[in-house]
């Protein structure tokens, strides 16, 4: 009898406690959700798409449906909405009410399904690509969705689909949620509306370092509504009901344009469903006046990259001028345009001058103005650096022909290189014991003869001294240098690309180096210590940083070009924000009129944006001590 009276009571606590935990997920449909007497109806189509192994998911196949609304005319460019998973949110249906009244132009909404790899037989199990399409935080589905499947079908069904990125948006539950938010976020140029249920912001591909990224990264031209319950999935890779909100609060402190719904609901589309039409409308409101979707549309993001840039200002490709290239034949015009552009040097006076490498050609950008040919088809195999010397000469680091070592020359007004340091000198031996040497100069005027490293740095007025260093210990080969603004430390790019180490300087003049062959240490010792990897640059998911080139501001900023863009760190060695880029940048630095534009090369092109700040070119400007950073 005991026993019995337990089980009883709890069993009414059971039914006690499980009525709302049922009531949580029992959300009723929305009217707009209900198909409605005398409203128009469009049409669904359904197709199969294969990828050819050329694609970025070969083999996959996968089902689609297209919506097209009552009346729908083909010859025009039509908006449209992409839904991961197939049909969901009884979308079309709330797609002829809405259309119905003029709440949403007529649209085209496209349902597609994850990619699946057929099995090989039988007895084998197809490979299932969903996660690895929708979780995945890179740029390969946008790639597959925008360059792949869209132009496909367009191309198969006669449609013509909008090319303006306001009139595209995009929508998913769960992994289908973060899949149509990272498309949106990689494309802004394709997709600025977004809905998401249930996302999952968790770490299942790196997406839990979503909510800092948006925070550092300046914001995007996006409009972006999210929902999720108290008992969604809370799983070995993190909790959802959390990460929506973190998500919602990075956006809405970033300054995007964003809403939520949040309930009491599990893992599954119900709430999503039930709000679906009113999240259209708040996504397309106000579509038939004014589409335009803008970055920070209140001006109130707390993007720290605001100090540095205006809001709204963009990056300005930098023509090549086809003045000085009278001589070169047509063909080798458009070569020398499509060549890498690779490091970047500036005076004092805001010129900017830059490197193709192979075959050699030496550009000058003016403060204003295209960039010129300056020097064509020198007589070297390949330049490694350029440098502004204290009375505005360029220096060239550089590979000579035939033998291929390396030697520092002077640029001449008739494209030659006078060589002014060689480490051929008869001492060959010495280029194998110094190989992978890094160095600071204080003056070029004066070398004592080693062999000359990949990289270089110029610093200092006066006194004129020359610092350099053996590859020794951890930092043996930077693949990039400065000087901090002060310049007693150098900043110098680990081999991987992952950190930017600081070193002391040593500036006391009773250490200048006097025998350049002795013990690699004892030099090292003498002229840099204290080295630290100080800067830890950040990286999203399969994302490196590879950073390649690095500058300062008078400030005490240092500027990193990276894969996620340029990464701006403040003097105690932490990464601030992030200045999106249109490619993988090789070097930065700043140029222009006072030093207030900056200027990047990315693949065969250079651009610019203007700054509110100032930069330093160290060997022709005197030190500048910044003020102390916040600790």
């Amino acid at each position: 009898m005991r026993l019995s009276f337990i089980f009883r009571r709890v069993l009414v606590i059971l039914l006690f406690v499980g009525r709302p935990l049922l009531a949580a997920d029992d959300y009723p449909p929305h009217p707009d959700s209900i198909a409605q007497a005398g409203v128009p109806k469009g049409e669904l189509l359904k197709g199969f798409y294969t990828a050819n192994e050329r694609s970025v998911f070969p083999g996959t196949e996968r089902a689609y449906q297209i919506y097209l609304p009552a009346g729908f005319d083909k010859s025009k460019p039509t908006p449209f909405i992409v839904f991961q998973d197939g049909v969901i949110y009884n979308a079309p249906v709330v797609f002829d009410n809405l259309i119905a009244k003029h709440d949403l132009p007529a649209l085209i909404g496209i349902f597609i399904n994850p990619g699946v790899v057929p099995a090989v037989n039988p007895d084998a199990l197809p490979r299932f690509n969903r996660s690895y399409e929708y979780d995945s935080v890179s740029a390969t589905y946008s790639s597959f969705l925008i360059d792949e499947f869209l132009p496909a079908i367009s191309e198969r069904h006669g449609i013509s689909l909008s090319t303006d990125a306001n009139d595209a948006a995009i929508c998913g539950n769960s992994s289908g949620g973060i899949c149509a938010f990272m498309t949106a976020w990689h494309r802004p140029d394709r997709f600025r509306r977004v809905f998401t249920g249930v996302g999952t912001y968790v770490g299942i591909h790196g997406a839990d370092q979503l909510p800092v990224l948006v925070r550092k990264l300046e914001p995007k031209p996006l409009r972006v509504y999210l929902q999720s319950g108290e008992q969604d999935n809370n799983l070995y890779c993190g909790d959802w009901w959390m990460a929506n909100q973190t998500m919602e609060r990075s956006l809405a402190w970033a300054g995007y344009d964003v809403a939520h719904t949040w309930g009491t609901g599990g893992h599954n589309g119900k709430q999503a469903t039930a709000i679906f039409p009113d999240v259209l409308r708040w996504l397309w409101r106000d579509w038939s006046e004014a589409k335009e979707i803008n970055a920070n549309p209140r001006g109130d993001s707390k993007w720290l990259g605001y100090q540095v840039v205006q809001a709204g200002s963009g990056w300005e490709e930098i023509k090549i001028s086809d003045e000085n290239t009278q001589d070169l034949s047509a063909d080798m015009k458009v070569e020398v345009k499509k060549m890498s552009a690779k490091s970047l040097a500036a005076s004092a006076t805001g010129e900017v001058y830059f490197f193709k490498p192979q075959p050699a050609f030496i550009f000058r950008i003016p403060v204003d103005g295209q960039a010129r040919l300056l020097a064509k088809r020198l007589d070297v195999l390949s330049i490694h650096k350029l440098a502004v010397g204290l009375k505005g000469e360029l220096h060239v680091l550089h590979s000579r022909r035939p033998e291929g070592a390396r030697a520092l020359g002077i640029l001449q007004a008739d494209d030659s290189i006078q060589i002014k340091h060689d480490h051929l000198m008869s001492k060959t031996f010495v280029l194998n014991q110094f190989q992978r040497t890094f160095l600071a100069v204080e003056s070029v005027d004066s070398w004592p003869g080693e062999p000359l490293p990949s990289m270089m740095a110029i610093a200092g007025v006066e006194p004129a001294r020359l610092y350099f260093s053996s590859a020794i210990g951890d930092y043996s080969s930077l693949r990039a240098l400065c000087l901090s603004p002060d310049q007693s430390l150098l900043y110098g790019i680990d081999a991987d690309g992952s950190q930017v180490w600081s070193i002391r300087v040593d500036q006391d003049g009773t250490k200048e180096i006097v025998d350049p062959f002795a013990d690699e240490e004892e030099q090292a010792k003498r002229v840099l210590s204290h080295a630290q990897p100080f800067y830890h640059l950040d990286s999203f998911a399969q994302t490196h940083p590879d950073a390649k080139g690095l500058c300062v501001d008078t400030d005490g900023r240092l500027y990193v070009a990276t894969a996620l863009g340029i990464q701006v760190c403040d003097q105690a060695g932490r990464v601030n924000f992030i200045i999106p880029i249109p490619q993988q940048a090789y070097d930065v630095c700043f140029g222009g009129k006072d030093l207030a534009e900056l200027f990047i090369t990315c693949g065969d092109r250079i651009f610019k944006r203007p700054t509110k700040v100032h930069g330093l070119v160290s060997g022709q400007m005197a030190p500048v001590k910044p003020a102390a950073p916040k600790l």
